[in-house]
């Protein structure tokens, strides 16, 4: 899972369709968000004119306050992000390096199911094979 430091606090970044609907209803349509969260223009996508703006900035820190709370309430810790902490706890030096760690988040939540949480005590191993079994059809 990606994840960022902040203030020497491990965030992990997390997205699912839940954050994916967030993230299009805070910050912009899904068409606008990658170019606004890299600093680029939407339609020009070789202007980076945009590259660390208020946009951009306003941009990556509630993506951060998006994919880190989910993060942090699936790891069962306090989803308390807010958008003026993050913002000030990046250094404008450390601003390509979040905007990648999001990218990375991006790219996981995109492709990749959620794993499923594993049950706890034992196991029964033919019962399991049965499962199996039934699920090829034999």
């Amino acid at each position: 899972m990606a994840s960022i430091t902040l203030k020497g606090r491990e965030i992990p970044l997390l997205l699912t369709s839940e954050e994916l609907k967030d993230i299009q209803q805070e910050i912009a349509p899904l068409d606008q968000v990658l170019p606004l969260i890299l600093g680029r223009n939407p339609d020009d996508e070789n202007d980076t004119g945009r590259y660390l703006s208020p946009e951009q900035i306003r941009a990556v820190a509630a993506m951060i306050r998006i994919l880190g709370n989910a993060g942090l309430e699936e790891a069962g810790e306090t989803p308390d992000l807010t958008d003026k902490k993050i913002a000030r706890a990046i250094r404008p030096v450390e601003l390509p390096g979040m905007v990648n760690a999001c990218m990375a988040a991006w790219n996981e939540g995109m492709i990749s199911e959620i794993p499923p949480k594993e049950e706890e005590g034992p196991v029964d191993v033919t019962l399991e094979e049965m499962k199996k079994k039934d699920e090829k059809g034999g």
